[in-house]
């Protein structure tokens, strides 16, 4: 994959979180949030990863911090992905979980906790990439939808 993460975007909605990955592409429609620098009102990554559901960021043997912790401990824990390239990505089944590793020894792994029923949210991530969005959740569905 050999992705940058050039931006963190955390802190707004409990402990969900979007990773701006790849090149900056000039967004359609700027964004209007103002806690957001102006880099990424403009630009959005070539690759984008939206997370709704439960997820941990391990260094190495250590955890740094999860979607249980503290909001300032998630805000803060998830900027040392910053700078950091994405090494490597499995999508592991029956439920889609998600495992990136990052270069520095970060791992981040996904849980995918949005089950059939009536979740709280209806997907556990979305992971935007040039000519398509994949989507996963809640349970087994696994979606990808074709960009023009």
């Amino acid at each position: 994959m050999n992705q940058k993460c050039w931006y963190v975007s955390s802190g707004a909605v409990g402990t969900t979180f979007e990773l701006a990955l790849g090149k900056k592409i000039l967004r359609c429609q700027r964004l209007l949030n103002l806690s957001h620098p102006q880099e990424f009102r403009e630009y959005e990554g070539s690759a984008n990863l939206l997370v709704w559901c439960a997820w941990r960021l391990d260094r190495g043997m250590k955890t740094v911090t999860s979607w249980d912790d503290e909001i300032e401990t998630v805000v803060e824990g998830l900027s040392h992905l910053t700078g950091k390239r994405v090494i490597d990505l499995d999508i592991q089944t029956p439920a889609w979980d998600l495992l990136l590793k990052f270069t520095g020894d970060y791992s981040l792994k996904v849980f995918c906790d949005h089950v059939p029923g009536n979740p709280s949210c209806q997907d556990n991530w979305i992971l935007s990439i040039p000519q398509k969005t994949l989507y996963a959740g809640p349970g087994q569905y696994y979606g990808i939808e074709r960009k023009n």
